[in-house]
């Protein structure tokens, strides 16, 4: 008797799968968020669909409606003592950042403190002088006039009386030229203001050198032709300035003008006559016997007038006799 052949159902049945792999064909919810945090395991084979089963707690319960109590206020809403201590810590904050901003703005402060001192003093400086200058305590109420030798001071102080009163800041020098302008002797002048109360004018006065014969009688002038005087005599002192030839301000008188400058009193007091056609021809007449001078030109007049000096002394004043200074080095008596 033959054994009978195995069954066929008992093979193992090929739809079914090992029990590790249950799961494999099931699908993916797409609809749940997947936890990429989770690991993969990577020896599963790649060829069939798994589902991912996500942990407890994954993103996907943040779905479910959350039934968390709200938190309750901190203790320093409700506390009064916190209350206390905060507003204490903002004021100490308060304060410190006070301290810090003035520690780093007090250079700039002490500056500006600086400048404000300094204005504010030369301030009431600039308004203390100019209260005091333009008031009455500083009014001119006398003039001093100096350098005067041939002027009457006292003539020049009544021509500038109208300046008496008036704050030495407001003098009026406009007025003190045209009052000084009718004095033909002054040749210049300053001003000078002596608080409290002095007003001081500087003349120079001009100094006349010759005269000049005119119809009317003589003028006497300075070295640059200005008439300082007039007077129907001849003045005494003075020497006639011959213009034949010449006139005033041309070469041959600036030449006789300057020779005059340079003589010493004693000798323009013996000069009655003087002529300088040229520049270089300038020759003078003594009073007395008539001697006279050849000068030649303007150059080396006192070396000239210290060799004439020398040269008179050994003449006999009443004797006509020439001087001819003309070369200093080799004088020559005629």
């Amino acid at each position: 008797m033959r054994p009978a052949a195995p069954s066929r159902s008992s093979a193992p049945s090929r739809s079914s799968a090992p029990s590790g792999d249950q799961d494999a064909t099931l699908p993916i919810d797409l609809t749940q968020p997947i936890d990429l945090t989770q690991p993969i395991d990577l020896t599963q084979p790649l060829g069939r669909t798994r589902s991912v089963k996500l942990p407890t707690g994954s993103p996907a319960s943040t779905t479910a409606p959350s039934t968390a109590k709200p938190a309750s206020p901190p203790a320093s809403a409700t506390n009064p003592d916190a209350k206390r201590q905060l507003r204490k810590a903002t004021a100490a904050r308060r304060r410190f950042e006070r301290s810090e901003a003035r520690r780093f703005t007090q250079r700039s402060r002490r500056r500006r403190i600086t400048w404000m001192i300094a204005g504010g003093t030369l301030a009431g400086l600039v308004l203390v002088v100019l209260l005091t200058a333009y008031s009455p305590l500083l009014a001119v109420r006398q003039l001093a006039v100096e350098g005067t030798a041939r002027l009457d001071p006292a003539a020049v102080s009544t021509a500038l009386d109208d300046q008496l009163g008036k704050p030495l800041a407001l003098v009026d020098y406009g007025a003190i030229e045209r009052d000084l302008a009718g004095f033909p002797y002054i040749e210049s002048y300053s001003v000078e203001a002596r608080p409290p109360d002095t007003l001081a004018v500087r003349v120079v006065e001009r100094r006349p050198v010759a005269l000049l014969q005119t119809a009317a009688g003589f003028d006497l002038i300075d070295a640059a032709g200005v008439v300082v005087q007039q007077s129907g005599e001849r003045i005494p002192g003075f020497p006639v300035l011959d213009l034949t030839g010449t006139e005033i301000g041309s070469p041959g008188f600036q030449a006789a003008a300057a020779v005059l400058m340079s003589l010493p009193d004693t000798l323009l007091a013996q000069v009655d006559r003087i002529s300088g056609t040229t520049p270089d021809s300038v020759t003078m007449v003594f009073a007395g016997a008539g001697q006279r001078v050849v000068w030649g030109d303007a150059e080396e007049s006192e070396l000239k007038a210290q060799i004439l000096q020398k040269l008179i002394a050994t003449q006999d004043p009443a004797l006509p006799v020439e001087y001819d200074v003309s070369s200093p080095q080799s004088p020559v008596i005629r």
